[in-house]
């Protein structure tokens, strides 16, 4: 029987894992009144809270637009927003002082520790029961994100689609000797092609990087199970597998693309140019950086600085991700960006219908008109001209076209915040010598196992 509450114990090592300070959110909602036959005898008026610190602000805004038209729609229901960033940690301290809000926004990883110990609100019965809302407009593994043991938590929103790709400055790569329209097709080639672009001024500094494995979608543990072509974790959900030869192999690569230029060289490149594409000032923005692993955001964010940068869109190339199991073609296409709701929320039926407007495709125009970007679903490919934002067909393209498509269920851990955070030791000592690649996995798997243990203790 799944648990619908968590201990102390749990509390703590979820924080414990997670790290930060608590954030939290004090609103209460209101409730609807119903009659016998379960219909709303009053439409009384109704807030649902929302919490989110992504795209919230000045150009970049896509909230206040997406609520204004929900509000225009003249329900009962009333839109208000906390603009914070939301952390498992922040939102554990808010749902066990019954300060949440009653919708929370997360991206890339969703809340896995929160889905499996019942922590968020299941969605499966009122999704059932939702009017006018088909969740096939959506590929399977996209409601992944949100899923924990078969049941669903979350829905699929806003900003998502395939990834990562590998991209490439086309006019770099032709310099360097590579073929501009191909790209890098296996590690080794990246590899070399990395080395070939790097440049140093005449005092011995980094000025041209090629390739970066903590890049802009690199950072997170979950991009990796894509392009090693194996897991870290075992499909019941009880054993790590980062001591494996897969991964070994494939961090002692991610290593070697720092040691190449040295890490205090790469370390300091990085700190003058950073990685997000969202950014004016990204290295790849800027063709500092001459090769990305990135996702379905990119093509916009690039666009949106393009007066800044001065980068040619065009001339940037699209395409997989070299993988450890040499030509095959995989992605993640189901960790992007979704909608939860607390367990203890008051108004769930009055929070999913803002929660799917959110998945309308008038809403899916609102963000490509401001970003560019927009959540991968049926209806939309027919609405959107995808030929205003070179590079995002390929993105669109991508989950018919892969070999492969990964499923977040397939990797996120009840432990995820954890894993997300060890696997980042792992790099870092092997990028600095302090321990094998093996070593630094072992390691970290002993840990993690440790920990996740602990967990399946309190569900026996």
């Amino acid at each position: 029987m799944k648990k619908q509450s968590f201990s102390r114990r749990e509390f703590l090592s979820l924080a414990g894992a997670t790290g930060g300070a608590a954030l939290l959110a004090a609103c209460q909602p209101v409730t609807t009144s119903t009659d016998d036959d379960g219909m709303e005898a009053a439409m009384e008026p109704v807030t649902v809270v929302v919490q989110s610190g992504w795209q919230t602000g000045s150009d970049s805004d896509v909230w206040t637009p997406c609520i204004d038209l929900f509000h225009e729609k003249g329900t009962h229901i009333t839109i208000e927003m906390i603009r914070l960033h939301v952390s498992p940690e922040d939102t554990m301290t808010a749902v066990a002082g019954g300060t949440a809000p009653d919708v929370y926004h997360r991206y890339i990883g969703g809340f896995a520790e929160l889905m499996a110990r019942g922590v968020m609100f299941p969605l499966d019965d009122l999704i059932a029961e939702a009017k006018d809302f088909d969740p096939d407009i959506y590929l399977g593994s996209q409601w992944d994100n949100g899923k924990w043991d078969g049941v669903t938590y979350g829905i699929p929103v806003l900003e998502g689609g395939a990834m990562p790709a590998i991209c490439w400055h086309k006019h770099l790569i032709e310099e360097a000797g590579g073929d501009p329209e191909v790209g890098p097709r296996t590690w080794t080639e990246l590899l070399e092609m990395s080395r070939a672009l790097l440049k140093f001024d005449d005092d011995g500094n980094l000025v041209q990087a090629g390739f970066d494995p903590k890049d802009a979608y690199g950072f997170t543990v979950i991009a990796w199970p894509v392009v090693f072509d194996e897991n870290y974790i075992s499909e019941d959900k009880r054993t790590f597998t980062f001591d494996s030869d897969a991964w070994a192999e494939g961090l002692d690569i991610v290593a070697q693309f720092w040691l190449d230029p040295g890490v205090d060289k790469m370390q300091a490149f990085a700190d003058q140019w950073p990685y997000w594409t969202g950014y004016s000032s990204s290295g790849f923005n800027n063709a500092k950086r001459g090769m990305i692993m990135n996702g379905n955001w990119m093509p916009g964010a690039m666009r949106n600085v393009v007066d800044v940068t001065g980068v040619e869109l065009d001339s940037i190339g699209y395409g997989f991700h070299p993988n450890l199991n040499e030509g095959l073609k995989a992605i993640d296409f189901g960790t992007g960006h979704t909608l939860f709701m607390p367990r203890d929320t008051k108004v769930a039926e009055d929070a999913l219908t803002f929660m799917i407007h959110m998945t309308s495709v008038e809403v899916g125009l609102i963000e490509f008109e401001i970003r560019a970007a927009c959540m991968w679903s049926k209806p939309i490919l027919d609405a959107i001209d995808l030929s205003t934002v070179p590079g995002l067909q390929w993105f669109f393209d991508a989950p018919l076209e892969a070999d492969r498509l990964w499923s977040p269920n397939e990797f996120l851990t009840p432990v995820q915040s954890q894993c997300e955070i060890l696997w980042q030791r792992a790099i870092e000592e092997t990028m600095v010598g302090a321990k094998s690649a093996e070593d630094a996995l072992f390691d970290i798997n002993a840990e993690l196992q440790q920990s996740l243990d602990e967990y399946w203790e309190t569900q026996s």
